[in-house]
């Protein structure tokens, strides 16, 4: 009997940029290209983990413009980090209601990297919550997650765009989604250092990590992508908007849409015609053997 191929989303990591993962969900849900499984980095186990739990993308649109994120950031002075994170993985547990992997509607895999073994963990069982934390803990801005003697941080340190794991769980298509293009400049050589008084204000700690990690991110993106690992790339050009500015969601969403709208023609071509094939062999099939059955009577 037909069987339709299945589709496995990546959803990169990009802190604030990742708002955009939902305007393309948004996007493939309109025009019916389903969701089989999905596989998340920092903020793309977040996303992935709401819309898992709960697929209903009005009321997580409605919540990411009204949650006040920075709330959750609960900022403290300490050698582990300047984000405890105990604010947001409670916010998370409450959201989720405790769910475990299991009881997810949709498939989900959140990354991680235990930093004491230089080793990707990708979690599929046990609290989502906990799993989502351990994801977006980004190194230096948030304490590291302690789980089963692991000690975790972000999984975009080594997998920021998690599709190699959909294809294990028997994804047939792996669209990737890439909220960290940007758009290169070249060097300038033969710059002179001088001595001089600062003229220009110097920015915070946190804008200068911010910024630094949009760039180490994109090009962490631009070598996990390498070698066609996804059947399907949608990348987003969100440079404007820094790793903690989740002010500017409405925006991310936004043009999250917009691009996916763009690659709707190229994006049926690989998930629409195959399967609308292969549905026709089947009813091809089908039809013979009625026949078949009708000449023998």
């Amino acid at each position: 009997m037909f069987e339709r191929k299945k589709i496995g989303l990546a959803l990169g990591s990009g802190g604030a940029r990742g708002f955009a993962h939902i305007g393309v969900i948004k996007v493939l849900e309109e025009n019916n290209i389903p969701i089989d499984m999905i596989a998340g980095t920092s903020m793309g186990a977040l996303i992935g983990a709401l819309y898992s739990s709960e697929p209903n993308l009005k009321k997580l649109g409605k919540e990411a413009l009204s949650e006040e994120w920075k709330k959750l950031f609960d900022y403290t002075f300490s050698k582990s980090g300047l984000i405890k994170g105990k604010k947001i993985e409670e916010f998370l547990d409450k959201r989720l209601d405790g769910m475990s992997f299991k009881e997810l509607k949709i498939p989900l895999f959140v990354t991680a990297f235990d930093i004491n073994n230089n080793q990707e963990v990708i979690f599929h069982k046990g609290s989502v919550a906990k799993a989502v934390r351990a994801s977006i803990s980004i190194p230096g801005l948030f304490f590291p997650v302690e789980n089963k003697k692991r000690i975790l941080v972000d999984g975009g340190v080594i997998d920021p765009i998690p599709t190699e794991i959909l294809r294990k769980k028997g994804a047939d298509i792996v669209i990737a989604v890439n909220v960290n293009e940007v758009k290169r400049k070249k060097p300038v050589t033969e710059i002179e250092a001088v001595v001089s008084k600062n003229t220009m204000s110097i920015p915070s700690v946190i804008k200068s990590a911010s910024k630094s990690l949009q760039m180490m991110t994109s090009e962490n993106c631009d070598a996990d992508l390498y070698g066609n690992k996804a059947d399907f790339v949608i990348n987003l050009d969100l440079e404007k908007i820094g790793t903690l500015d989740f002010s500017k969601a409405r925006e991310a969403i936004k043009k999250g849409e917009i691009k996916t709208k763009k690659c709707l023609d190229d994006l049926n071509k690989i998930t629409g015609p195959d399967l609308f094939k292969d549905f026709l062999k089947e009813l091809s099939k089908i039809n013979n053997n009625l026949k078949k059955e009708i000449l023998q009577k």
